[in-house]
């Protein structure tokens, strides 16, 4: 997979913002442990070309998720999976009536 280009600004204002505040985050917490653990299982499908410094970075990170509980993992899924859920129903739910001629 190519490396996204994100553009230096965002990069500098994202080094305020630690990955610690993101998993104590409520509102992040879940999305954070899907996303990580996500990514991951794409690594060890082998599946992305990386360099030794990638890889000791994610062996860093596998560290990290493998200290947070198996069921607290399948709970942060399970709550990602119910909001992606919840999230398409409500674009649906204010999408127009087919019907509708909009002029």
């Amino acid at each position: 997979m190519s490396k996204f280009e994100i553009p230096e600004n965002v990069l500098a204002a994202s080094e305020k913002v630690l990955l610690r505040d993101l998993l104590a985050s409520p509102t992040f917490c879940y999305w954070m442990v899907s996303c990580l653990c996500n990514g991951l299982q794409t690594n060890r499908l082998g599946l992305e070309n990386i360099d030794d410094d990638e890889d000791f970075f994610v062996y860093k990170l596998q560290k990290i998720l493998n200290g947070i509980p198996y069921e607290t993992r399948l709970a942060c899924f399970k709550a990602s999976a119910q909001q992606v859920s919840a999230n398409r129903a409500a674009r649906e739910e204010k999408q127009l009536p087919q019907n509708r001629v909009i002029r």
